[in-house]
């Protein structure tokens, strides 16, 4: 983590002395964020298939995917607070009320197909965040958004680096 996150970093801690009021517009959002098609609910269960999958086979492969679904894990548990406070309930439902299944789970075997499917949920997450961030007006929520945004792009460039290193 930068040292400029740290303060931000401090400020999450302390989220439950935070006040973030009900605003229908800002959970449409963060719904997304959180359960969305490419959401973090979604990118936590696709990298924990892939990690299961490789597990047996290449511990370095396991570790690495281990990362990030431990990383998601905690970009939606984030999420799902702010949701909370909110007065929302952080259902495992996508915006347009369709439950989250595995059926969204791309089910490749292919380490380097799993990075590229990783990396192409990275970036339209940082999009997303970023777009989430320009929308909502309420600084304590930008703050996690911005947390789970900069850990979303240390992961893309972990990505680059994997597949950069399979490619040598």
């Amino acid at each position: 983590m930068a040292v400029d996150n740290i303060l931000i970093f401090f400020i999450y801690l302390t989220m439950n002395k935070l006040i973030i009021k009900s605003n229908g517009y800002y959970q449409g959002i963060i719904t997304n964020l959180y359960s969305g098609n490419e959401g973090e609910v979604l990118t936590f269960m696709q990298e924990l298939y892939q990690a299961n999958i490789v597990f047996p086979f290449e511990k370095e492969q396991y570790e690495f995917l281990k990362k990030l679904y431990s990383d998601d894990l905690i970009h939606t548990t984030r999420l799902s607070e702010v949701l909370v406070l909110m007065g929302a309930d952080p259902k495992y439902l996508k915006v347009n009320n369709v439950w989250i299944s595995g059926k969204s789970v791309d089910y490749v075997k292919s380490y380097k197909q799993m990075l590229y499917t990783n990396l192409e949920l990275k970036e339209k997450i940082i999009i997303d965040y970023k777009t989430a961030i320009s929308k909502i007006n309420d600084s304590n929520i930008n703050v996690i958004l911005t947390i789970n945004l900069e850990d979303e792009i240390l992961h893309k460039n972990m990505i680059l680096r994997q597949i950069e290193k399979l490619n040598n």
